[in-house]
């Protein structure tokens, strides 16, 4: 598989919202770089088990989510994917209501190690 169909197929992946899905894509030395944002202010660094249990958690508070890829630029083993980003909740959040849709615009550089994302920064703009 080239880079573009793993970055992709591994974003899909992540939309199906199964914490199963993503795992065979996943290096074992994979690092997640959450950049700060409105929902997370200070930023975050997730290692494989800490994003297993973030994606546990986002089973749990939504309903489903939708990744629209808009741009992928591909260099070697790494992609700069530009998407939108909408969730709806499943639980009410603070204000906002069960069955509100969240929505964000997402810049990830996704990098690859022996075929499986070994780092990807997020930088996530909620609105």
């Amino acid at each position: 598989m080239s880079t573009r169909e793993i970055v992709t197929a591994y974003i899909q992946a992540i939309e199906s919202m199964e914490p199963d899905a993503a795992e065979p894509f996943l290096h074992p030395d994979m690092q997640n770089v959450e950049h700060p944002n409105k929902l997370n202010p200070a930023g975050k660094h997730y290692d494989r088990a800490a994003l297993r249990a973030a994606a546990e958690r986002g089973q749990a508070a939504m309903s489903s989510q939708r990744y629209e890829i808009r741009h992928m630029i591909v260099e070697g083993d790494r992609a700069s994917v530009q998407s939108i980003w909408s969730g709806t909740l499943k639980v009410a959040a603070g204000p906002l209501p069960a069955g509100h849709v969240m929505r964000a615009e997402i810049c990830s550089i996704i990098e690859l190690r022996d075929g499986k994302v070994w780092r990807q920064e997020q930088y996530d703009c909620f609105w």
